[in-house]
């Protein structure tokens, strides 16, 4: 027993091995990775001890702070609340980042890197051959079809880990030290990875991808001209995907549908939906500007203000289950107050991408930070599958540039 006492090495093995379990099960369910996972982590982290090494840390990284800040903050904002039951609900997204983040910095052991990596990287890759058996038709996955072949997630969701694991995938084959053999296997995941991700119907991955990989490109060569090579690789790809993916095609016919009936005046639609969400929200946002309507009242002042007279064409998006907008949401729900401090926490991320000198870090970082800025305008990430994947991520990259190891 004298193994397991406070402040025993065991419960370092023990955190990072829940490290490997949390990152492979991150694409298939948010119960584990969400709900329960931050949990077991917080616990051994805590009997694992050494926090003055843990505090320093934590000194030292002023997004880590400011995430911090957000957290406590938007705790406060229950005090403002009516309906504290919903804010304590959405906090728990914001608890698994927080305590994942702050873990896997301070915590994850250097030996442990590639299981951690490899776990999340063999659980898209079985995602992948899910996703592709769906849609050959050759299994069924409820809530998944031909149309639709996304398994265990909504589709803009797993348009996202598509992006992430392309980005993990690119830094992986152009890294030196990993072995020849398995450099060519990540070459072939690389390849099926974009592919899946265009016979899916995540609008967001897709479009994502182009700003992330001009923000990598930009990153790690360095030079103009390889931007050009890239925007005629993507033009190629994309070119390809319209004509040989029917359900692109489709998505492509649907998104110029929706913005030639948006022109018309007509928003009952996908991409009108979301406009009329933001008209709205920056109504309740003029009105408590500050300190925003609380964690909890997002949604019910949304409901209240979209029965407003001037508000009656937008009735239609009542219905929604949150605003469609990270941004918007956080500003919402904590004011400017709330949102500056989410966006210092991002401010002090590039910091640390743009002092990072190993471009093996340095390029994906800069690319995932782009593809969920990005997803932030479109979706709210932190509140679905997606938390977990950021916390991961950014956890494991924060991690990395403190070492200056390659990925």
């Amino acid at each position: 027993m004298k193994n397991f006492a406070y402040g025993s090495g065991y419960y370092t093995v023990l955190l990072n091995i829940v490290f490997v379990v949390y990152a492979f099960l991150l694409p298939f369910s948010k119960a584990f990775p969400v709900f329960t996972g931050p949990y077991v982590i917080l616990l051994f982290w805590l009997l694992e001890g050494d926090f003055s090494l843990k505090i320093e840390k934590i000194k030292l990284s002023k997004a880590i702070q400011f995430l911090l800040l957000f957290y406590i903050f938007a705790i406060l904002s229950l005090i403002w609340s009516d309906n504290v039951v919903e804010g304590r609900q959405l906090l728990r997204y914001y608890f698994a980042i927080v305590v994942v983040v702050i873990a896997i910095y301070t915590s994850m052991q250097e030996k442990f890197l590639n299981y951690i990596l490899y776990a999340f990287l063999l659980s898209m890759f079985i995602s992948e051959i899910t996703s592709y058996g769906i849609y050959f038709g050759w299994w069924y996955i409820q809530g998944s079809t031909t149309v639709d072949p996304s398994p265990f997630m909504h589709h803009t969701i797993y348009s996202i880990f598509l992006v992430v694991t392309i980005f993990l995938l690119i830094s992986q084959v152009k890294d030196t030290c990993t072995p020849r053999f398995l450099r060519i296997f990540e070459l072939f995941f690389l390849l099926s990875s974009s592919t899946n991700l265009f016979i899916n119907g995540g609008r967001t991955g897709q479009l994502a991808l182009i700003f992330g990989a001009l923000v990598y490109t930009f990153t790690y060569f360095k030079k103009k001209i390889y931007l050009l090579y890239t925007l005629l690789f993507l033009a190629v790809l994309f070119i390809s995907a319209y004509t040989l993916s029917t359900n692109f095609n489709h998505r492509v016919h649907q998104a110029v549908s929706d913005i030639q009936n948006i022109q018309q005046g007509n928003l009952q639609n996908s991409w009108g939906t979301r406009i009329a969400i933001k008209i709205v929200s920056l109504d309740i946002i003029e009105d408590n500007f500050i300190l925003g309507v609380g964690m909890g009242d997002g949604m019910d002042t949304y409901k209240v203000y979209v029965h407003q007279p001037e508000f009656k064409k937008f009735q239609f998006s009542e219905h929604i289950h949150h605003l469609h907008d990270q941004f918007i949401q956080i500003l919402v729900q904590t004011g400017i107050v709330g949102l500056s401090l989410f966006l210092l926490f991002f401010f002090f991320l590039f910091r640390i991408v743009f002092a990072s000198s190993n471009d093996l870090i340095k390029a994906p970082l800069f690319s995932i930070l782009m593809v969920f800025m990005f997803s932030f305008f479109t979706d709210v990430p932190f509140m679905n599958f997606t938390a977990g994947l950021f916390a991961f991520v950014i956890g494991y990259f924060l991690n990395q540039t403190d070492k200056k190891n390659t990925v």
